[in-house]
């Protein structure tokens, strides 16, 4: 089952060339719970049992305006015959006069496929984006400039998207369109997003495998692109090592933007804290000291022998 990440690592070598960073709300341990939760509905309902989990991410620490976000999220198996997902995510994110918030809900249908336990979910989700740009807070040359002059801009914008996930006990494939359509009553409705208000369309692929290596260690390499029709291709590369199930560390490669370290502990079979620190690579260095994140995961496990609950750190995507 290697055969598909590796072939998803040469298509990266093949095409990610001048990479920028895209514009969207990114964080570094995406392969904690509440990334996949937030960006892929069909991710809700893989573990067998509900967990909920939190994040807070304060980016390029000093810089005026920096981003901020916090993310909630909630995922669960529904169900006699535990084929379907159920999720929700609540996040927040505080850039320069803008704020936004964005509250989710996911349903996933989970596919048995023959062989070591393998699945595939297919899942939608559905929500509304809340905006606020506090122009009138806005510090300008010319006050009598339009843009700013008619004051603050708030708006609610439904939206829904969808998703697709193929996992096993070691690996995991998906892909991803969180805002597939969006109404923005300002434009009208219109299945092109580029004339429907201030979403776009973002696409992600991620994929990953896990090495069981001697005196249960752990190897997990983990990939995932990020693109937007308007933005270069962005990619991270991931790799994490679990030591006998008592804690990982990791370090990740964000393209053209900055270098991470992470870690993960669970602190018992039902609570895991987590940590990573982004360091810039970009001018934003000059101007800023790193970013800063922080993972809270709890689960509600209650079988111990269902094939699916995934309570083992190392096999947590």
């Amino acid at each position: 089952m290697r055969y598909p990440l590796f072939l998803l690592i040469c298509i990266v070598c093949t095409i990610t060339s001048g990479l920028q960073a895209q514009q969207d709300a990114m964080f570094t341990r995406y392969m904690f719970n509440s990334m996949y939760l937030f960006n892929n509905p069909a991710y809700s309902g893989t573990h067998g049992y509900w967990t909920t989990n939190a994040l807070y991410r304060t980016q390029w620490v000093k810089f005026d305006g920096a981003p901020k976000t916090i993310l909630l999220g909630a995922e669960g198996m529904i169900g006699k015959k535990q084929n379907a997902g159920l999720g929700g995510s609540l996040y927040y994110d505080k850039i320069g006069l803008d704020r936004f918030g964005d509250f989710s809900l996911n349903y996933a249908y989970h596919i048995k496929l023959d062989g070591e336990g393998q699945r595939l979910s297919i899942g939608i989700k559905a929500g509304a984006l809340f905006y606020r740009s506090l122009l009138s807070q806005a510090v300008v040359w010319e006050s009598t400039d339009p843009v700013y002059s008619g004051g603050d801009i708030k708006g609610i914008i439904p939206r829904a998207g969808m998703g697709v996930f193929w996992y096993g006990q070691d690996h995991f494939l998906g892909l991803s369109v969180p805002t597939l359509v969006a109404f923005d009553k300002r434009t009208n409705f219109n299945i092109n997003l580029d004339k429907s208000g201030i979403l776009r369309r973002h696409y992600y692929l991620y994929g990953g495998y896990v090495f069981h290596l001697k005196n249960e260690i752990d190897l997990k390499p983990s990939i995932l692109l990020k693109y937007q029709p308007s933005a270069p291709l962005q990619v991270d590369f991931n790799l994490n090592v679990w030591f006998k199930d008592v804690f990982s560390v990791g370090v990740s490669y964000r393209t053209n933007d900055a270098v991470s370290v992470m870690v993960e502990i669970p602190l018992t079979r039902q609570l895991s804290i987590g940590y990573a620190f982004d360091n810039t690579l970009s001018a934003l260095q000059n101007v800023s000291s790193g970013t800063h994140e922080v993972m809270v995961g709890y689960n509600f496990r209650s079988d111990d022998n269902n094939p699916w609950d995934r309570i083992q750190p190392i096999n947590r995507f």
